[in-house]
């Protein structure tokens, strides 16, 4: 039992994962609804991106230091579920999208910051290299976001299976964990159907942005509710 006072301190990242990846994403999605497409108009496109710069800013490092907490939250479950598949599944999948999560924030923070520090009163043959640099690292960012969705989802499911099966946590709260696994695994193969070239609709795209974070921040203000009771004990 000497475990218990860290394991109701797993509130906390629970709490924190939940609400900065909340008021994160909001703020980027708000300052970013209105950036102008790269076509026809590239110069534009910068420059909407030079003007929202110090919001974005804010948002990118919102956005991981909730990331950040995921990996403190999947040594506390760990340790709440105790030696096993399960747990170590939950754990390994856990940490592994916090760091998928940090490095996307960081990459995107990168870029950013390097179109508003380069792009101001450029060329238009600078402003060409840069975007064609930018591309790329567009599929760099865009490769590590599937790779966070897959082990978010992956941990989520974990930890609904192990919840199921240790009675630990209530049982709406491991079911909300596999339909939040879910929605991950949706939003997923949602692009990955768009890798392929076959037509998604962006309204199932934005449906499943927005379900899924109103899920994960339910999911991590309940873990964290019922982490922080008393009566929640961990596996000996």
């Amino acid at each position: 039992m000497k475990e218990a006072p860290f394991i109701r301190a797993g509130r906390w990242f629970a709490w924190a994962y939940s609400g900065l990846a909340l008021i994160g994403g909001l703020l980027a999605l708000v300052v970013s609804s209105g950036i102008p497409p790269t076509q026809p108009d590239l110069a534009a496109h910068y420059a909407y991106v030079r003007s929202i710069w110090p919001e974005l800013y804010v948002a990118f490092l919102l956005l991981m230091a909730a990331f950040l907490n995921l990996m403190p939250l999947a040594v506390v479950l760990r340790a709440l579920f105790g030696q096993g598949i399960r747990s170590d599944l939950l754990y390994t999948s856990l940490v592994g999208a916090g760091l998928m999560g940090t490095i996307w924030m960081l990459i995107q923070i990168g870029s950013a910051q390097t179109i508003a520090r380069d792009t101001a009163g450029a060329s238009s043959q600078t402003l060409a290299a840069i975007g064609a640099s930018a591309s790329i690292w567009s599929g760099v960012i865009n490769w590590i976001q599937r790779a966070f969705l897959l082990l978010a989802g992956l941990g989520t499911y974990w930890v609904g299976r192990a919840a199921l099966a240790q009675r630990l946590l209530p049982v709406h709260l491991a079911q909300l964990s596999l339909v939040l696994a879910g929605i991950y695994g949706l939003g997923l193969l949602s692009l990955v159907v768009r890798d392929l070239g076959l037509p998604v609709p962006d309204t199932v795209g934005s449906a499943l942005v927005a379900l899924g974070a109103l899920l994960a921040t339910a999911w991590g203000l309940w873990l964290g509710w019922v982490l922080g009771r008393p009566e929640v004990a961990p596996v000996t």
